[in-house]
């Protein structure tokens, strides 16, 4: 069985979230898509920054596929104000656990769920968010894709790995919501 029907009712469960549905719908505005961002470009930052940092067996994150920079790049030009955007618990708790404590080789259960998550669905959302959307251009995204796919594993660790960077794409949604319409 493919890591995509294994992990299919966590990717569901995100993919139907208000938030989710309110940046398909394209009428979601620069302050909730920036509010979004920001906590986007710390989780990409720390899995970036936990790369850069190994000297492991596993392949490096190729630089093309690095999305913090384009992040930060959509970001400013969204809002002038990028301090005074909050960063959520979930946020800070999913960027404790990629610097600390997941394992190494489970990192590209996070890049599966969310680069490649960039790579196929981010092509529909880059087209009903405001702004430019540089994190979701690639140069070859049909060869970055394939690099993601030969690192992934369907054992029931990298499974569960994979289902946990899912269920803090969801807390993350519930925290948008919560934030937005108070």
């Amino acid at each position: 069985m493919s890591l995509k029907k294994m992990t299919k009712s966590k990717h569901s469960n995100a993919e139907r979230s208000w938030f989710a549905s309110l940046m398909i719908s394209g009428n979601i505005s620069n302050e909730e898509y920036s509010t979004y961002l920001k906590q986007q470009f710390k989780c990409y930052n720390a899995i970036e920054k936990r790369f850069d940092k190994l000297k492991t067996s596993i392949p490096c994150l190729p630089k093309r596929l690095k999305r913090s920079k384009h992040i930060m790049d959509d970001l400013s030009e969204l809002n002038e104000n990028i301090d005074n955007i909050p960063i959520f618990e979930s946020t800070n708790r999913y960027v404790e656990y990629i610097s600390d404590k997941c394992p190494e080789n489970m990192l590209y259960a996070h890049v599966y769920v969310r680069y490649l998550g960039d790579l196929k669905g981010g092509q529909i959302i880059a087209k009903k968010i405001p702004g430019l959307g540089k994190y979701y251009k690639f140069k070859n995204p049909d060869e970055l894709e394939s690099f993601i796919r030969k690192q992934l594993r369907t054992d029931d660790a990298f499974v569960a790995e994979s289902n946990k960077c899912f269920d803090s794409a969801i807390k993350l949604f519930k925290d948008l919501k919560k934030h937005l319409n108070n």
